[in-house]
């Protein structure tokens, strides 16, 4: 797997089997001072379920740690609080608990304590947005002694694995006493305490001198920790993100445009790190549940993806390639080579809709909201490129860029009744770090339920029940059979014109010269991961 550091200017690349740092023997305090990220949206929340969301609760892991983790180096998986672990069976993992690790309230991190934290981060009861990432069954965690836990999906799942380095393992003893807490004030065992979050501003952690990892050989971690403090402060302004970095204001700053990492090469303070990632910018346009009945039409659906330039959004959005019909690269378990990038043919589009016309459909009601949420970078370019080229083909559009309090409601099943006869292409950006299309095609494509708004496709338009049966047949499978199911079903959806995959985007960051910053395709930003220019 590739990564970047950034040592001295300019884009840096190399292969992380080559450059894997060896475990420091010994350990003095912190040296440096407070790291100041500039990030690009307020988390979300701070609960234990989104250390699974590095862009809605960025930098948490820092606090909160997970069971396994993807290591950024190998793209293996590795052990944190968990140091071994075994299949039982299709829907069963068994996991050796880490020992003598205490949560940043005192507390003992046990079995128990790790079963709890598990089934309160995927308890469907609780409807967390991490469910966008469960499989086809429940989740449960039950402590077998003192240091085993067994984790057991209602289901056959072969991402069982993946799934905990998903959700953090918090404190029991908080979400006992204090579970109102645990959204705002997170307790974990990581190398760093939470300290506080001002709303609206920033939140900082400070170092622990308890961690775990200090004295263990098979800490996570390209250093150890080497700032005495951690503050992530809140600019959805691309500018102002970069210009924290120039003036040494921020030591990091979340997603430059590929025009200031080009201007950081000769920048005397500060580089700029870029590498791959598996999140992609795509447009998901309703579909029959609770749509407009003219969205129904195949040959509109057609018509309105045929009006998209895909080529020209890519290279609109920056440090990006286009995808090959599909959200994800290659590689993906299940990804299918026949599938192509939706061409961009008006003229065609033109037609289509002029067909559909003359049959009796109300093409003139046609009218699609190209809505984006402000904190994805450069989303107000880009749906309004979205805009004009639909324009061009003869389709109305109305263009929203909107907070994620406003948007985030309405692209979840719960806000779609709230708005019938909707007509909306949601633009939105996407990761899938499992390298499997199963968890795609169920949070992206599977039914969802108006009246139990919870599960993994809470926010899917689609409803198809010869997909779903076929969908589930193939999430239960494993190896070769599962490949070429999914291969199937991602033509399937591919021919439906649901979503039109616009983008694989490259992330990148601005740091101060001389700063090693080690990322893998998750783009986590952890301390242990950072080391700070001398």
């Amino acid at each position: 797997m590739n990564y970047l550091r950034s040592r001295g200017h300019g884009l840096l690349w190399a292969t992380g089997s080559a450059l894997a740092f060896a475990a420091v023997a010994s350990y003095a305090a912190p040296t440096h001072g407070t790291l100041v990220v500039a990030v690009n949206q307020e988390p979300q929340d701070l609960a234990a379920q989104g250390t699974y969301k590095e862009i809605n609760a960025t930098g948490l892991r820092n606090v909160v740690e997970t069971l396994i983790a993807v290591d950024p180096v190998t793209g293996e998986m590795r052990g944190v609080l968990a140091t071994d672990w075994e299949r039982v069976d299709g829907s069963t993992l068994r996991l050796t608990i880490r020992q003598g690790v205490k949560f940043h309230d005192g507390t003992d991190m046990t079995a128990e304590a790790v079963a709890k934290s598990i089934n309160w981060v995927w308890s469907p009861e609780k409807a967390f947005t991490i469910q966008e990432y469960a499989g086809p069954g429940e989740i449960t965690a039950t402590a077998i002694d003192e240091n085993s836990v067994e984790v057991v999906s209602s289901k056959a799942d072969p991402l069982l694995e993946f799934r905990m380095t998903l959700g953090g393992i918090s404190s029991a003893a908080q979400l006992d006493n204090s579970p109102e807490e645990h959204f705002d004030t997170p307790v974990g065992t990581g190398p760093y305490v939470f300290g506080e979050w001002a709303k609206g501003q920033y939140w900082t952690a400070t170092y622990n001198p308890d961690w775990w990892g200090l004295n263990a050989d098979d800490a996570y971690g390209t250093t150890k920790p080497a700032y005495s403090d951690l503050k992530f402060v809140f600019r959805a302004e691309d500018a102002t993100r970069v210009a924290m970095v120039q003036s040494g204001e921020a030591q990091l700053g979340m997603f430059p445009s590929a025009d200031e990492c080009a201007r950081a090469a000769d920048a005397a303070d500060y580089d700029c790190v870029t590498g791959p990632s598996t999140t992609y910018l795509y447009g998901r346009l309703d579909h029959s549940l609770h749509a407009h009945p003219v969205l129904a039409d195949p040959r509109v659906r057609e018509a309105v993806f045929l009006s998209v330039d895909i080529t020209g959004i890519a290279d609109l959005q920056g440090m990006a390639s286009v995808p090959q019909g599909q959200l994800g690269p290659k590689g993906t378990i299940g990804f299918n080579d026949a599938v192509q990038p939706y061409t961009y043919d008006p003229e065609h589009a033109m037609a289509l809709l002029a067909e559909a016309k003359a049959d009796g459909v109300d093409v003139d009601a046609l009218n699609v909201e190209v809505v984006g949420r402000d904190t994805t970078p450069r989303i107000k370019p880009i749906v309004e490129a979205i805009g004009a080229m639909l324009n061009i083909s003869g389709i109305e559009t109305t263009i929203k860029v909107q907070t994620p309090q406003e948007f985030n409601p309405r692209v979840r099943i719960a806000g779609y009744a709230d708005e019938p006869n909707r007509q909306m292409m949601q633009v939105h950006v996407k990761g899938n770090p499992s390298g499997d299309y199963g968890l795609l095609l169920h949070s992206n494509y599977a039914c969802p339920d108006i009246n139990d708004p919870k599960g993994p496709s809470r926010s899917s338009v689609y409803c198809d029940a010869d997909f779903d049966a076929r969908l589930f047949e193939a999430l239960a499978s494993f190896g070769d059979d599962r490949n070429e199911r999914m291969k199937e079903l991602v033509q399937y959806v591919h021919d439906r014109h649901l979503i039109v995959p616009l983008a694989l985007l490259d992330r990148g960051y601005l740091v101060k010269a001389g700063t090693e910053f080690t990322f893998g395709t998750d783009h986590r930003i952890q301390a242990v991961y950072l080391k700070p220019a001398e």
